[in-house]
């Protein structure tokens, strides 16, 4: 895929600030784009900031305000990508014993929060534009204790399907990470995976850049939409 395609392109990433979403945020601005990027956390933000040489623009933004994503996006103004990668606290546990709270709040962040952005950027997006939205690997397979964001990715891909009809000719597809490293050669957390009988055929954890090169592909493939596409080494097949 040309690179050119997402040259001198304005593209949003909300939770843009740190993880996979900050470096689709380095890779985007690699490859000529205009990257504005929104996060809950102000030090996040000016820390982002500073990794990517102020060759950004940020908002502090919480995704769960409806009212708020409204005036972030009146004041952001006309865009052509916007990718959200909002990712809440983890809510894993026994599903009888469970907070119901927390999965609540999860579901605020990542489903209503994944919603309003989509819903409140369409007046500011352009027609040849798309919506990218995130996902996760447990909306497709059983693991004990993730019973609550099975539930928040699948509501998210069945929205992805809906508005790729709904919305056309923009563009509405996901990206579905499987277990990916929180910072190089994250040995701690691939141990702790293994305990519970993960071990993609890979036999390794996925880095930011491998997920991010999935959103890269999927805001320039013109012909792609209602996709949600997993990037996990293999897990889905084990």
């Amino acid at each position: 895929m040309k690179n050119e395609e997402l040259k001198n392109r304005r593209v949003i990433v909300v939770g843009g600030s740190s993880g996979i979403g900050l470096k689709l945020s380095e890779e985007l601005i690699a490859v000529g784009s205009e990257v504005v990027i929104a996060s809950r956390s102000v030090e996040k933000l000016m820390a982002a900031k500073r990794q990517l040489d102020n060759k950004v623009t940020t908002y502090e933004l919480d995704a769960r305000d409806e009212q708020a994503v409204i005036r972030f996006f009146f004041e952001v103004g006309e865009i052509d990508h916007v990718v959200a990668a909002i990712k809440p606290d983890q809510v894993t546990g026994n599903f009888v014993t469970m907070p119901s709270s927390e999965v609540r709040k999860a579901f605020e962040a990542k489903y209503w929060g994944q919603c309003y952005v989509a819903r409140h950027c369409l007046p500011y997006l352009s027609k040849e534009g798309s919506i990218l939205l995130t996902s996760g690997i447990a909306s497709s397979r059983g693991y004990k204790g993730y019973s609550g964001i099975a539930a928040i990715n699948g509501a998210i891909e069945s929205l992805v399907k809906a508005l790729a009809v709904e919305l056309a000719p923009i563009r509405v597809n996901a990206v579905s990470p499987g277990f990916i490293e929180r910072f190089q050669n994250d040995t701690e957390r691939y141990d702790a995976l293994k305990l519970f009988g993960i071990r993609p055929p890979l036999d390794r954890m996925g880095t930011h850049k491998e997920v991010s090169a999935a959103y890269l592909f999927l805001l320039q493939n013109q012909y792609t939409s209602g996709m949600t596409l997993p990037i996990d080494g293999g897990e889905l097949c084990a």
